[in-house]
């Protein structure tokens, strides 16, 4: 069963967005990423399974996985590929910075936060005529 969380903000496609447009006006929350940009370092980018997005969205909808022991999860993959190999090549997604995603857990009421999980077959969001693993 897959559930829905109310708009979050987030960056579809765009990794490393999210600071730009404020001017001189300091971040709402001083994180790990930003300290990392304003030390000339990249931000590390996380990314999470959504539902459909399109170029220039700035808020996403992000999907929640109710677990087997009923407890309602957000995943998170820490890499593009990592996020294919367990969730389908069809999975729409949006990246983030990691620190965002405590911030994703606790607005959305999820339980619990899953790093690379891989999702069962019939979850899976494949190209037809693809295989599940």
């Amino acid at each position: 069963m897959v559930d829905m969380v109310g708009s979050i903000d987030a960056f579809p496609g765009r990794a490393g967005e999210a600071m730009q447009g404020q001017g001189d006006a300091a971040p709402s929350v001083i994180g790990a990423d930003y300290m990392a940009e304003v030390n000339g370092e990249p931000a590390v980018v996380v990314y999470v399974p959504c539902e459909r997005v399109l170029r220039g969205d700035t808020e996403v909808t992000v999907e929640l996985r109710q677990l087997e022991d009923g407890r309602t999860a957000v995943l998170a993959y820490t890499s593009l590929d990592a996020l294919v190999e367990n969730c389908g090549d069809l999975q729409p997604w949006a990246s983030l910075p990691s620190d965002k995603v405590q911030h994703i857990q606790e607005s959305s009421g999820a339980e619990v936060l899953l790093w690379d999980a891989a999702l069962p077959a019939e979850q899976r969001k494949d190209s037809e005529g693809e295989t599940h693993r």
